[in-house]
């Protein structure tokens, strides 16, 4: 397979990708507006915000990983988003009460 192509099918799968997580994100965020702080919808929304973000790391590291393979500069961009969804993961992780 050509890396040509194989780049385009890779550019289109992060773009879907990357929507599907953000859109997600939104949903979460637009189901839980009116949630007082510490109640049980509130901790409902933190912890599918916690597996929201942990499943974009994966994905963002596999996109690296994708790219970094082919030899394209879009490999350091997704290795930035992925260490920034990470480390926001890993906070909220470790802040956690329990």
């Amino acid at each position: 397979m050509a890396t040509s192509v194989l780049s385009l099918c890779l550019g289109a799968l992060g773009i879907i990708g990357t929507a599907v997580f953000v859109t997600s994100t939104g949903m979460v965020m637009w189901h839980s507006r009116g949630a007082r702080i510490w109640s049980f919808r509130w901790q409902w929304r933190n912890w599918r915000l916690l597996q929201i973000s942990a499943i974009a790391t994966l994905f963002f590291m596999a996109m690296t990983a994708s790219y970094g393979i082919l030899d394209q500069p879009w490999a350091w961009l997704y290795l930035i988003i992925a260490c920034k969804t990470g480390t926001w993961w890993l906070r909220c992780v470790i802040n956690r009460r329990v």
